[in-house]
């Protein structure tokens, strides 16, 4: 909870960092102004330079005055420029996206906007915010979390595991595509929590809009906003909560899995794989990992994960198309929608281990 209050107040902050330099500079300037005429006077009594020094410090005084008097006003103003739209409006997300100098963030189950004929465009957006400098976040739902079947249900679209995948799977690429300081203002986490409303935030601004009970949130009304705006700041900081408690922290670890392969309590090596997760159960896949497993044998072979959520278990290999046919096709669709898989690949790579607690292991076997 701490946590929370903290992001709370840090976003807050960082809203407002503009209001809080203009308060800083104009308290400064009329204090340093004030002080240097006392001094003045001290030295020399009553001189040209002394009442210049206080002349401008008690203007700097009553400009702070103004602006504290004023900005409530301009805020309100801002709240009254709410624009309602039927829906999401694409294209003109688009241009305001590319034409972003300092964040672009999105709040989402999945973004629509890499599938169809958006894709292309968008990612290209995505690519002139990086070269002008902003900072790209986006909040995607884990897609093995309670929260996204009961998306699942709301949206009356199964496949939203496979769209969340689909759009890793996009934001992959695009890291690839970036240069090294690009990529690391391109930043990609994973959260477990509904959060029942979308923001698509381009600086100062965003479109926000509610789950709807059936249906999709860009068919939905949105409202654009300045992020100033109570409403904005309401959205914004559940994104910084979001952001702050999220179990996947970064794309890396969207994509890729570290795992140590051991026998008994010796390490063997260690790799990293490419994995999924399907109701609890991890699926891991990649051709390092399948080198290492036919340099050491399945038998006795197991396998501790870099994860917090799997801190200090142990997992033993089993070959995951030994499983139910159903469930086995099932994470090889999710495989294929998270690393752009052609239906026909079939290489070692794409050989799946599917992973199983080794004290289970144990208490079946005997």
């Amino acid at each position: 909870m701490s946590r929370m209050w903290w992001a709370r107040g840090r976003s807050a902050l960082l809203r407002r960092r503009r209001h809080v330099l203009v308060l800083a500079v104009l308290a400064g300037g009329a204090l340093w102004m004030i002080v240097q005429a006392a001094q003045s006077w001290q030295r020399h009594g009553q001189t040209f330079r002394g009442d210049l020094y206080l002349n401008i410090g008690a203007a700097l005084i009553m400009t702070l005055l103004t602006y504290l008097v004023l900005n409530p006003l301009f805020r309100e103003l801002r709240t009254a420029t709410i624009i309602e739209h039927p829906r999401l409006d694409r294209d003109a997300l688009i241009q305001r996206v590319s034409q972003s100098r300092e964040v672009v963030a999105i709040l989402e189950t999945f973004t629509s906007m890499l599938e169809g004929p958006y894709t292309t465009r968008f990612l290209g957006a995505l690519r002139f915010a990086l070269a002008n400098g902003a900072t790209v976040k986006v909040l995607l739902l884990d897609p093995d979390s309670p929260a996204v079947r009961l998306r699942a249900e709301e949206l009356r679209r199964a496949d939203t595991a496979v769209a969340i995948m689909n759009n890793l799977y996009h934001f992959g690429r695009l890291q690839q595509q970036l240069a090294p300081a690009a990529r690391s203002r391109l930043r990609v986490r994973i959260y477990a929590t509904a959060p029942s409303v979308q923001m698509y935030r381009w600086d100062d601004k965003a479109f926000i809009s509610f789950f709807p009970v059936h249906g999709k949130t860009f068919d939905a009304q949105q409202l654009e906003a300045f992020v100033s705006t109570p409403l904005g700041e309401f959205v914004d900081d559940r994104f910084d909560e979001l952001w702050e408690t999220a179990p996947v922290r970064d794309l890396d670890a969207c994509l890729t899995l570290n795992v140590c392969l051991r026998r008994g309590t010796t390490e063997l090596e260690s790799c990293d794989a490419r994995y999924v997760r399907l109701d609890g159960t991890w699926y891991i896949a990649g051709g390092d990992l399948v080198r290492n497993v036919a340099r050491h044998g399945l038998t006795g072979l197991t396998v501790v994960l870099d994860r917090p959520e799997a801190s200090g278990q142990a997992f033993a290999l089993a070959e995951a198309d030994e499983l139910e046919a159903e469930v086995y096709h099932r994470a090889l669709q999710l495989f294929r929608a998270k690393y752009g898989l052609d239906a026909r690949d079939d290489t070692e790579s794409q050989v799946i281990f599917n992973l199983v607690p080794a004290t289970a292991l144990t208490a079946r076997l005997t």
